[in-house]
């Protein structure tokens, strides 16, 4: 089993006081965000790889630099695969990212162009995409909603993605979170570009809508671009994976379709690090 969504910081030393008050709202209780490494390998026992990444957005009051990631993967780097986190609003963001991946050694990239306020179609990001494409490293994007009241939702519209898999059409992306709510454009989006994928992490929690989004990959056949992830520590691995085996008992015994066995198999065993191009 692969991870392709989990994280690792220390909310004390890489959120701004402020950020950390805005998740504690979210989730209608204070939350220990903190990233620990024995609790976050106990809890990635199912999965045999785990794609892990910080986040750089100065914008919202994230700022994880790529050597804590690095330093992060080296207590268990044959599971573990690092990303590089990116800001390109702010100077110097090619240089250290150029850094992260021939000096550090990360396999990928993780953009939250909502977080950090810019367009992804943007002239700043063209030479990350460029990049990317010629070290062969996948972007996993946040898209859709989060909590962050500065957080422009205008920039992580999955329909977005479409405009720059057109102009990059070799540069592997995973969608993260199939764009909630915006998940139908996510998975027309998906289904037009052979090297764009979505992530289903942290949507179990909402039972009827997950079970929706995952019918609707089935209608438009797409269910074998869908990943699997968790959004470690937001969503922990057994509730994650619960989640999506329970995803018909919403329905009850009603007429209505049901996600079948092989979409929920195909997203628990699926070789999606092969799918980003990771070996």
């Amino acid at each position: 089993m692969h991870n392709v969504h989990t994280h690792t910081w220390d909310q004390t030393v890489h959120f701004d006081p402020q950020t950390v008050r805005e998740a504690d709202l979210a989730r209608g209780e204070p939350l220990d965000l903190t990233v620990r490494f024995e609790a976050f390998m106990a809890d990635m026992d199912p999965f045999d790889r785990i794609v892990v990444f910080g986040l750089k957005a100065r914008h919202t009051g994230y700022w994880v630099p790529d050597q804590y990631v690095a330093d992060f993967v080296t207590c268990a780097p044959k599971r573990l695969v690092g990303f590089a986190g990116c800001d390109p609003t702010q100077p110097g963001y090619m240089a250290e990212l150029t850094y992260a991946v021939e000096e550090l050694g990360l396999q990928g990239l993780k953009l939250g162009p909502i977080y950090a306020g810019f367009d992804p179609r943007d002239e700043r990001c063209t030479p990350i995409y460029a990049y990317c494409v010629e070290r062969c490293l996948p972007i996993v994007f946040h898209t859709g909603t989060t909590f962050n009241r500065d957080a422009p939702l205008a920039v992580s519209r999955p329909w977005l993605f479409d405009e720059i898999a057109i102009r990059h059409p070799e540069l592997r992306m995973v969608l993260a979170h199939l764009g909630h709510p915006f998940y139908e454009e996510c998975l027309v989006v998906i289904r037009k570009h052979p090297h764009v994928y979505a992530d289903i992490s942290a949507l179990f929690y909402r039972p009827w809508q997950f079970y929706n989004m995952l019918i609707a990959a089935q209608e438009y056949r797409v269910t074998h671009k869908l990943l699997f992830g968790t959004d470690y520590p937001f969503a922990d691995t057994q509730e994650s994976i619960d989640g999506l085996r329970n995803v018909n008992h919403v329905i009850g015994n009603s007429p209505l379709p049901r996600v079948t066995e092989e979409t929920i198999e195909g997203l628990l065993t699926r070789d999606s690090l092969t799918l980003l191009g990771i070996t």
